[in-house]
């Protein structure tokens, strides 16, 4: 079985993936995934790894045409697309779990201005606002009043200035007709991210539970606690290990049956406890090749959960990879 890994991944992933596949006897090469012969290079290949860069949307935008295309050829990736289509994307994410039926804190999208402004009128507050992209709590804020939530809405919902409007009709325009390339990009994609309200109910908890399916079997399970008078814990860094009697079995239960469902190799689940039952906040399918996910590993067999000893992250990865079915993933 031979691994193709992507030229574009960090130094850190590049050189995990590479040993991992040399750990599990796998042949391996880097692939120039932003050549013209991107294709060709592929021939032979089983597995693709892409582990992306997520402050990086160029490289976003390229996986997410290329991938589903190397599914199509039967080359296994990670990730796939579905994975990939609902990376770093908030609004998809809370889509999906509606779709389902999945737990979550109560959420509000709206595209609509109007329709916006009417909710923030009469909400109950504290709310949550959040940015559909971002890490770490970034794109993450606490609004305390409708006075703030509309504050808000008129910055997301701001029509184009009049200064942009004139730039728009006699500089823009006129070199549009003359073919000029960078014109028509900045002029396409000026106003590209979508105009959106999301709202979440605040949750009063002091940590999150950040449950990892690695697998059809195996789940990395650690607790973050918030940032010191703060009510993130997305990126505080203050992590804990969970012996294996304190284990949330039924939120462990279904990040596999989630994953294994939709057939996601690896997935991260924000888990929070809200009353009587879990709830999930968000979920990506990347993390920090951090030794923290290697270190808390829980088996599922028959009886329940048992505590697995460690193993790299680059390996879970392909054997996950590895023990599934190739084929076209569904995105939706």
């Amino acid at each position: 079985m031979r691994v193709g890994l992507c030229d574009r991944m960090t130094g850190e992933w590049f050189k995990e993936f590479a040993r991992s596949s040399d750990a599990l006897g796998l042949d391996h090469g880097p692939i120039a995934i932003g050549a013209d012969d991107w294709m060709d290079q592929l021939e032979g290949v089983d597995i693709f790894v892409w582990r992306l860069i997520m402050s990086d949307p160029s490289c976003m935008a390229e996986a997410r045409a290329k991938i589903p295309i190397l599914e199509a050829m039967g080359i296994r990736c990670f990730p796939n697309a579905k994975m990939l289509w609902l990376y770093d994307d908030k609004i998809r994410e809370t889509f999906f779990l509606r779709q389902h039926g999945y737990p979550m804190p109560r959420t509000w999208i709206f595209f609509d201005w109007k329709s916006a402004m009417d909710f923030a009128a009469g909400a109950s507050y504290p709310l949550v606002a959040k940015s559909h992209c971002g890490a770490s709590s970034g794109g993450v804020e606490c609004l305390n009043s409708p006075r703030e939530a509309q504050h808000l809405l008129n910055r997301v919902f701001r029509k184009m200035s009049l200064w942009a409007t004139l730039l728009e009709n006699y500089y823009d325009i006129p070199r549009l007709a003359k073919g000029d390339i960078l014109v028509q990009l900045k002029s396409r994609y000026r106003n590209s991210w979508p105009r959106y309200a999301y709202f979440q109910e605040y949750l009063r908890v002091d940590r999150d539970w950040r449950i990892t399916t690695l697998g059809r079997d195996l789940v990395s399970v650690f607790t973050r606690k918030n940032r010191p008078d703060d009510f993130r814990a997305s990126g505080s860094g203050i992590w804990e290990k969970v012996d294996a009697q304190d284990l949330p079995a039924e939120a462990c239960d279904l990040a596999l049956n989630i994953s294994n469902g939709h057939r996601f190799t690896s997935m991260t689940y924000d888990f929070m406890r809200n009353g009587d039952r879990w709830v999930i906040g968000e979920l990506s399918y990347a993390f920090l090749l951090n030794a923290v996910y290697s270190d808390t590993l829980f088996r599922r067999e028959p009886g329940g959960f048992v505590r697995a000893g460690s193993i790299p992250i680059g390996e879970m990865h392909l054997q996950a990879v590895m023990n599934q079915t190739a084929g076209v993933v569904d995105a939706r």
